[in-house]
């Protein structure tokens, strides 16, 4: 018998953004027990070098859910701000099969991810998999969730329906704020996983800051991402908690 795990998990909505705990559900394939830890669990891993000195990404998108190029550097250039990764943060763009659903519940994605996920961690490297999904997430608005604590699924197909309208924000923004927000999770923002420094976790939305203007705030997606404004950034004390638990 499999072993089981709670499944911890941030969702983004793209009209606000909660922290959800899911049921049980089995654990499969390879390196389970590395790289299926609750959200926020290996937040000193990502962040210090003292274990792991490089972080291997894996960007997988299905047919037509490619993000943009600028979306992955604005990833990278916000994860080698806070990082300490001496050996390299590398980044792999890697084509999918289609979900084949046109809604999606997380048991989908673990499946998908059990069936498609080749980067792990490993020796000197932490890995990392994103997935940019042809599909909506059974609640409304997700725009992306992370779960176990080096995983997070994109909801391209929301996004594009939403982005590079007239009045609307651009994919781009879009597409990298999502990312860096639930990047923000698995370093383990807020209070999940990276102990404050100063208290600022909103109590009214756990594993959120309680500034308005942080990435870390609940509501980024709408008063931060769903507009011309530019991309919202961490504030002091989320960064002070990233320094704390071994970034820069």
């Amino acid at each position: 018998m499999k072993r089981l795990l709670y499944l911890l998990l941030a969702i983004s909505l793209l009209a606000g953004c909660r922290k959800e705990t899911t049921t049980t559900v089995q654990i499969s394939g390879p390196n389970s027990t590395v790289d299926k830890q609750g959200t926020g669990q290996s937040a000193h891993q990502l962040l210090a070098a003292d274990t792991y000195t490089v972080l291997n990404i894996d960007i997988q998108y299905t047919p037509g859910m490619r993000p943009q190029d600028q979306s992955v550097s604005n990833l990278v250039s916000f994860l080698n701000t806070y990082l300490n990764k001496p050996g390299g943060i590398n980044v792999t763009l890697t084509p999918v099969g289609s979900m084949g659903m046109a809604t999606v519940g997380l048991q989908d994605v673990v499946n998908y991810e059990d069936k498609n996920r080749t980067v792990y961690t490993s020796g000197n490297s932490i890995g990392v998999w994103i997935l940019f999904a042809d599909a909506d997430y059974t609640t409304a608005n997700v725009g992306g969730v992370s779960f176990w604590n080096t995983s997070m699924v994109i909801f391209e197909k929301t996004i594009q329906a939403r982005t590079g309208g007239i009045g609307q924000a651009s994919r781009t923004k879009v597409e990298s704020g999502t990312m860096m927000h639930e990047f923000g999770h698995l370093l383990g923002l807020v209070n999940l996983g990276t102990p404050m420094v100063k208290a600022h976790e909103d109590p009214s939305h756990t594993s959120h800051c309680s500034n308005t203007n942080c990435l870390m705030y609940y509501a980024t997606q709408t008063s931060g991402l769903m507009n011309t404004n530019s991309l919202p950034a961490l504030d002091a004390d989320c960064v002070n908690d990233l320094h704390a638990n071994g970034g820069k």
